[in-house]
């Protein structure tokens, strides 16, 4: 089974059970795992056979939603995967949309927008110029250290 066929499966076991709403957000929520996952080196199919039947995970949710009711459904995984907040986490985020495509983020600073291309243009030159800065520091010592190193050799070849 395949990303989509399982989150087709899912989305068809929870229709009429739940709200719309509370669908696309669980449906959304696994198709963010299962990316997640495929980038951490798994295959698509070997998350999906770990997260299991898409039915059996349908019943959990409708039967979650039942117990809990429907107060907290746009809370009820992480925000981590809700649309709404993304930008709000710490470290790097991507995210994908049809509408606007790859969003990746650094924290709150989008990295795709045009300041933050220019942030990452001037970090990259910065890096450049202290190793820059470094090699030619060290060039001079390495220099005088291999010269060194090819007299004593010169003076030890002789004497054999």
């Amino acid at each position: 089974m395949n990303r989509q066929e399982f989150l087709h499966e899912l989305r068809i076991a929870l229709q009429g059970e739940i709200s719309q709403r509370a669908i696309d957000e669980h449906v959304r929520y696994y198709e963010n795992y299962i990316i997640e996952e495929s980038r951490k080196g798994k295959s698509e199919e070997e998350v999906i056979s770990q997260l299991g039947n898409p039915r059996l995970i349908a019943k959990t949710l409708i039967d979650t939603t039942e117990q809990f009711g429907t107060v907290n459904e746009e809370e009820y995984y992480s925000k981590h995967y809700n649309e709404e907040n993304i930008g709000d986490e710490k470290g790097f985020h991507a995210s994908y949309s049809d509408r606007t495509g790859w969003d990746v983020s650094f924290g709150k600073l989008k990295l795709n927008s045009w300041y933050g291309k220019l942030l990452m243009i001037l970090i990259a030159i910065l890096i450049i110029i202290v190793a820059a800065h470094i090699v030619a520091f060290l060039l001079p010592v390495i220099i005088i250290i291999v010269m060194i190193l090819l007299i004593i050799s010169l003076i030890l070849g002789s004497r054999r």
